[in-house]
């Protein structure tokens, strides 16, 4: 039995009539279509990425490394600028608590001037310092003492010392401690109910504010009142 077979020839395939005569007889009855080309058979290929592609990839991915990389920092970075706050005001508000006690617990101390001419109550203050006397002590030493807070370009100073001490007035500003040194603002003021504003400075010796106005960093200001009549306490000072 033939079968029809559609034929496709190249001149490559044939040199001459005679091959394609034999190539006729060979399939019987058969169409034959000589060309001048090779035909190629189709191939099924896999087609890889091309270089325009690979470049869009690449591009993409390292995009969206950095913006998670970006992001990352970011958080990190806020991380640690939220404790650090929350450690520095925590740090801030046992400074406020620890000065409001030893305020409330003021002390009217005189003490003797060294010409001898008269007495002072121990009380100096200053738009960024204050020295006053408190009864707030450790329970080991017992008694009096006097504290000094003094700020001076973004650094907050303490100093204290026991009563009775004869050489207080010349030690109040030896041996500070640093309390703070990176702080922004502190400063006081003074209120006199006889003049009856708050004043940057207190000069009067006979006499102590009826209040003190205390400014520490962000914080709101905070206000102490002094009990006015309490007990005074006099010391001769060496001359």
């Amino acid at each position: 039995m033939k079968a029809d077979i559609h034929t496709i020839m190249t001149y490559g395939e044939f040199d001459n009539i005679e091959k394609v005569h034999n190539s006729l007889n060979y399939t019987g009855r058969s169409e034959c279509f000589v060309t001048d080309t090779e035909v190629s058979h189709p191939v099924l290929s896999k087609a890889g990425f091309t270089i325009l592609e690979l470049i869009v990839s690449i591009t993409i991915l390292t995009l969206v490394a950095l913006v998670i990389g970006q992001g990352f920092r970011i958080g990190v970075n806020a991380w640690d600028k939220g404790e650090a706050e929350t450690v520095e005001t925590q740090k801030l508000r046992i400074l406020s608590g620890m000065l409001t006690q030893q305020l409330k617990s003021f002390y009217n101390y005189r003490i003797q001037l060294e010409d001898e001419s008269g007495d002072k109550i121990l009380f100096e203050g200053e738009k960024e310092s204050i020295l006053f006397v408190t009864t707030l002590t450790e329970v080991s030493a017992g008694g009096l003492k006097w504290v000094r807070y003094s700020y001076k370009e973004g650094v907050l100073y303490y100093n204290e010392g026991l009563l009775p001490d004869k050489e207080v007035m010349g030690i109040i500003e030896d041996d500070e401690e640093i309390l703070d040194d990176d702080i922004g603002e502190v400063f006081f003021e003074y209120y006199s109910s006889h003049e009856e504003e708050w004043k940057d400075s207190w000069d009067t010796e006979d006499a102590v504010p009826d209040s003190v106005r205390v400014k520490i960093s962000y914080f709101e200001p905070f206000q102490v009142n002094f009990v006015q009549g309490t007990s005074v306490r006099k010391e001769k000072a060496e001359g």
